[in-house]
C-alpha cells in the first residue's frame, strides 16, 4: 500500500519538472524592464524615478519575510500564485497610471509583492520537487539550467519591450499584463511537493533561521546575499538614463532610446543566461567563494566603466551587468538548501533578500536626496561603494573559510 502511495505521489509531482522551466521563463519575461525608468523619468524626472525605485525596494522589505514564512507555512504553490496575481495588478496600475504618482507607487507595491513572493519560493519549490523525487543531488545543475532558460526569456522580452516602447511606452505594460496572466495559469497547475514541511510560528521561525548563521560559511553566504543586491543593481538602476545620455537625448524626447535599451537588456540577459548555466561548473572548479567574489568584482567594474566614460563603446561592458545576478543565486541556493530543513528554506532566503533590499533601498534613498539629474555623479558614488563592498567580501571570505576545506557546492 505504501508503494502505491509513493508511486501516486511521484506521478502527481513529476509534471512540475516540465512546468518549472516554463514558469521561470514567464517570470523572467519582464517586457517593462527596459523602458520603466524611461517611463518614470519622463514623468517625474530622475530624482522622482529614483524615489520610486527606492520605494520598491522598501516595499519588498515589508513583504519579503512574511511571504517567505507563508511559503514555508502554507505552501509553495499558493505563494507562487499570489506572486502572479500581484503582477497582474501591478501591470494594470502601470498601464492606467500614466503621470499619477500614487498609481505608479501602487504598481511598485504590487510589483514588490510579486517579487517578494517569488524570492526564495521558486528555488525552494524546485528543490522540494527534486527532493520528493529523490533527485536533490541534481539541484545545482538543474537550477543552473532553469535560470539559464529564464535569462534567455528575459533577452527576448527585452527586445520586445524596446520595440513596443518605440510606439508607446505603455504597450510594454500591456504585454507584461498578458504574460502575468499566463504566469498565473501555469502557477495554478503546479503541484505542492509532499515534503513534510513544518514551519514554526512566525517569531520562533525567525529565531530558528537566525540560528543557521552561527555556521561561519552559511553566515558568509548570507552576508554575500546582502551585498549582492547592491552590487547587482547599481548599474541597472541608472542604465536607462545613462543610455539616454549616450544618445544625447532629453528625457522627454527619447527617439530610438527604447529600442537601444531593449536591445541592450537583451544582450545583458543573454550574457546572464550563459553565466547562470556556467555557475555550478565554475563553483566546482574555482570554489564557491572565489567565484562569487569574482562576479562581484565584475559588477563593480561595470558601474565604474559607466561612470568614467559615457560612450556607446561602454555598452560592451554593460552587457556583463547581469552576470553576477544570474550566477550568484544558483550558488547561494545550492549552499543553503541542503543544510536547512524544508520548513525553514524559503524563510531564510527571504530574510537574506530582505536584508539586502533594505540596505540598498536605504542607500538609494540617501543618494537621491541630492541626485538632481546628474547621472554620472550617481554612478561615481555607486562605483566607490561597489569596490568598497568587494574589498569587505574578500576579507570576510578569508575569515569564513579559514581552517576549512575549500568550499564546494
Amino acid at each position: 500500500m505504501a508503494g502505491v502511495e509513493s508511486a501516486s505521489a511521484y506521478a502527481a509531482v513529476e509534471p512540475n519538472l516540465r512546468l518549472i522551466p516554463l514558469h521561470q521563463a514567464l517570470t523572467r519575461s519582464l517586457v517593462w524592464l527596459p523602458i520603466f525608468v524611461l517611463f518614470t523619468r519622463a514623468r517625474f524626472d530622475l530624482d522622482g524615478a529614483l524615489v520610486l525605485a527606492s520605494l520598491y525596494y522598501l516595499f519588498v522589505v515589508v513583504l519579503e519575510v512574511p511571504s517567505g514564512w507563508m511559503s514555508d507555512r502554507l505552501g509553495r504553490t499558493i505563494t507562487l500564485r499570489i506572486a502572479a496575481a500581484s503582477w497582474v495588478g501591478a501591470h494594470l496600475s502601470f498601464l492606467i497610471g500614466d503621470d499619477r504618482f500614487w498609481a505608479i507607487m501602487l504598481g511598485q507595491f504590487l510589483l514588490a509583492g510579486g517579487f517578494a513572493s517569488l524570492s526564495g519560493t521558486d528555488v525552494t519549490f524546485h528543490f522540494d520537487t527534486l527532493e520528493s523525487l529523490g533527485l536533490e543531488r541534481e539541484f545545482a545543475r538543474r537550477e543552473a539550467r532553469v535560470a539559464s532558460i529564464g535569462f534567455a526569456a528575459a533577452a527576448m522580452s527585452g527586445v520586445a519591450g524596446g520595440v513596443l516602447g518605440l510606439v508607446d511606452l505603455r504597450l510594454a505594460f500591456l504585454a507584461s499584463l498578458a504574460l502575468a496572466v499566463a504566469q498565473l495559469v501555469v502557477a495554478m497547475r503546479l503541484v505542492e511537493p509532499p515534503t513534510g514541511r513544518h514551519a514554526d510560528p512566525f517569531v520562533r521561525q525567525l529565531r530558528t533561521c537566525a540560528g543557521y548563521l552561527r555556521d561561519r560559511w552559511i553566515g558568509w553566504i548570507f552576508f554575500y546575499g546582502v551585498v549582492l543586491v547592491t552590487l547587482e543593481h547599481v548599474a541597472f538602476t541608472v542604465a536607462q538614463p545613462w543610455i539616454t545620455e549616450v544618445l544625447d537625448r532629453p528625457a522627454d524626447d527619447l527617439g530610438v532610446t527604447p529600442l537601444l535599451t531593449g536591445t541592450t537588456f537583451a544582450v545583458v540577459a543573454i550574457v546572464g543566461s550563459v553565466a547562470a548555466r556556467s555557475s555550478a561548473r565554475l563553483g566546482e572548479r574555482f570554489g564557491v567563494a572565489p567565484t562569487l567574489i569574482g562576479f562581484g568584482a565584475l559588477s563593480a567594474a561595470v558601474v565604474t566603466g559607466m561612470a568614467l566614460w559615457v560612450h556607446a563603446a561602454m555598452l560592451v561592458l554593460l552587457a556583463f551587468r547581469s552576470a553576477q545576478g544570474a550566477a550568484a543565486p544558483v550558488l547561494i541556493s545550492a549552499a543553503v538548501a541542503p543544510v536547512t530543513a524544508p520548513g525553514h528554506r524559503a524563510t531564510l532566503l527571504s530574510i537574506n533578500s530582505l536584508a539586502g533590499r533594505l540596505s540598498y533601498g536605504v542607500f538609494l534613498l540617501v543618494v537621491t536626496t541630492d541626485a538632481e539629474d546628474d547621472v554620472v555623479g550617481v554612478l561615481t558614488t555607486f562605483s566607490i561603494v561597489s569596490w568598497s563592498l568587494v574589498a569587505v567580501l574578500i576579507v570576510t571570505a578569508w575569515w569564513a573559510t579559514r581552517g576549512r576545506a575549500a568550499a564546494t557546492t
